[in-house]
C-alpha cells in the first residue's frame, strides 16, 4: 500500500511506514517549534495533570505538566473551542525526570499526589534548564508545548485527595477491580486515567507507571467492559435512535437499533486532514464487536474506537437499555492538528443529549444520512453475496468498503461515495 492508505490507520503510533518516527507529526511539530526558552528555570502554577513517556519504555520520562495560563479541565478544554485547544497546549509544561516506570524518592511522590488531587493543586517546578518549546502531537493524548528536565518538584499546599480514592489506593485488589470501584463512586475516566498513569493502581508489588496514552486507551477499555455487564442485562430498545453532533471539525451520526447489544464503529477521513493529505478520497476504517465483546485491540482505530464505545455505553446505561448501535464519525479537513480522543469521547456525550426517535429504519437512515457529508444512505436487496459471510474482515475493493460484525447481520458499506447497508434478500416462503 502507498503510505497515504495506511497513515489513518497507523495515526504516528504503529510505524507502518517502516521509519522509526512519524514524518506528518515530525513535520508538524517543526513547523510549531519556538527557538526561544521559558527564560527562567523555576516555574510555579497550578496542576492536577501528570504525563507519562512511552519512548524508550520501560525507560520512560514522567512529571507534572503545568500551565502557564489557567488551569482547565478536559471539558473546559473541549469547549474552548479549535483554535483555542491548541492555544491553551501551547502554554503548557512537562516536567521530564527519567526514572523508569517503578520511580522512588520525593519527585516520584510529589507526582503522583498531584495525580491523585482530585483538584489543581499549586505546585513548583524547577529545571535543570530553561524548558524550551518543542511541540509534540499524539493521536490519543493531548499536544504539550514545551518541556525540560525536572531538577525538583514541590506542593505547595495539600492535595485534595478524594476519601474513596485513598482507601482504594491502598487496598490490596487488581487495577480493574479498583477502576470499576472508583468508577462507582463518581471518580471519572480522567481521573482514574491520572492515578493509573501515575502507577497507583494494582498490589502494590506490581504497581508501575503507565505511559499517559497507553493509560488513556486501558482506562476506557475497561470503564467500557465494566458497563457492557450491565448493559446486556437491559431491556432493548423498542425504537430506532440516531444521536448526532458536530465539533471541532468532527462529525458523528450514531444510530441505536432494537436488538442485543452490539457496537460497530467507523472512521471515514476526509481528503485534506493530518492523515489524509496525499488522498483525493475519504480513508475509511471500520471495528466492530459482538454480544460477548472483542478479545482483540482495535488496531485501526486504537483509542478512538473506545472513546466512542464508552460515551455510547454511559448513554444506554442512563437510559437502562440496550440495543444494536453503528457509530459514523467523519473529521473534515479543519481538523489539522490532533488534539487527543478526550474530544472524541466529549463529542459522543454530547451526541447522547440530542437524539431523534423514529418508528423504522427507513427513517433513522434517512436522518443520519441527511447530515453525512457522503449523502445518504440506501438498502440494497440482494439474492446474495458471496462476500457476506466473511465476518468481522474488511473487504477492499477499487470502489467498495464492506464490513460485516457476524454472519446473518447488516453489513453496513460505503460505496461509490454513498453510505449504506447491505442485507440479505428473505426467501420466498
Amino acid at each position: 500500500m502507498r503510505p497515504d492508505s495506511y497513515c489513518h490507520i497507523c495515526k504516528g503510533t504503529r510505524h507502518m511506514c517502516g521509519l522509526d518516527y512519524c514524518p506528518l507529526l515530525s513535520k508538524l511539530a517543526a513547523m510549531r517549534k519556538g527557538a526561544e526558552s521559558l527564560g527562567k528555570k523555576t516555574l510555579f502554577g497550578e496542576s492536577a495533570e501528570v504525563f507519562v513517556g512511552s519512548f524508550g519504555y520501560p525507560s520512560v520520562s514522567w512529571g507534572p505538566v503545568l500551565p502557564l495560563k489557567e488551569y482547565a479541565g478536559e471539558r473546559e478544554i473541549y469547549e474552548m473551542g479549535y483554535e483555542k485547544i491548541i492555544e491553551h497546549r501551547v502554554n503548557v509544561v512537562r516536567g521530564k525526570r527519567y526514572g523508569g516506570i517503578r520511580p522512588s524518592g520525593k519527585l516520584a511522590d510529589e507526582t503522583q499526589d498531584v495525580a491523585m488531587s482530585l483538584r489543581p493543586v499549586d505546585v513548583e517546578m524547577k529545571f535543570s534548564k530553561e524548558p524550551v518549546f518543542d511541540m509534540k502531537f499524539s493521536s490519543v493524548a493531548q499536544p504539550i508545548g514545551a518541556s525540560g528536565t525536572m531538577k525538583d518538584v514541590r506542593l505547595c499546599e495539600n492535595p485534595k485527595i478524594p476519601k474513596k480514592a485513598d482507601e482504594l489506593l491502598h487496598e490490596r485488589a487488581r487495577a480493574r477491580e479498583i477502576v470499576t470501584e472508583m468508577f462507582e463512586t463518581g471518580l471519572d475516566n480522567y481521573y482514574i486515567t491520572k492515578v493509573l498513569s501515575a502507577g497507583l493502581l494494582g498490589m502494590k508489588e506490581d504497581r508501575k507507571m503507565v505511559p499517559t496514552r497507553w493509560s488513556i486507551t486501558a482506562t476506557d477499555d475497561m470503564l467500557g467492559k465494566h458497563l457492557m455487564e450491565r448493559v446486556r442485562n437491559y431491556p432493548e430498545v423498542g425504537e430506532f435512535y440516531v444521536l448526532s453532533h458536530e465539533s471541532l471539525s468532527n462529525h458523528f451520526e450514531i444510530l441505536v437499533m432494537p436488538g442485543k447489544w452490539e457496537f460497530e464503529n467507523f472512521e471515514a477521513w476526509a481528503p485534506g486532514t493530518i492523515w489524509t493529505l496525499g488522498s483525493a478520497n475519504f480513508r475509511v476504517s471500520a471495528e466492530h464487536e459482538p454480544f460477548e465483546g472483542r478479545t482483540t485491540y482495535a488496531e485501526s482505530q486504537a483509542g478512538g474506537y473506545y472513546a466512542v464505545r464508552i460515551g455510547v455505553l454511559e448513554f444506554l446505561e442512563r437510559i437502562r437499555r440496550q440495543g444494536r448501535v453503528v457509530s459514523i464519525r467523519e473529521i473534515y479537513e479543519g481538523y489539522q492538528v490532533p488534539v487527543g480522543v478526550f474530544q472524541v469521547r466529549e463529542n459522543v456525550r454530547d451526541a447522547t443529549l440530542s437524539v431523534r426517535k423514529y418508528s423504522s429504519l427507513a427513517e433513522a437512515l434517512a436522518s443520519a444520512g441527511s447530515r453525512l457529508r457522503k449523502g445518504g444512505f440506501r438498502v440494497c436487496e440482494e439474492e446474495q453475496n458471496p462476500d457476506a459471510e466473511k465476518a468481522g474482515r474488511v473487504l477492499l475493493g477499487f470502489d467498495v468498503t464492506m464490513v460485516t460484525i457476524y454472519p446473518g447481520k447488516p453489513m453496513f458499506l460505503k460505496q461509490k461515495g454513498e453510505w449504506g447497508i447491505w442485507r440479505k434478500k428473505k426467501a420466498a416462503a
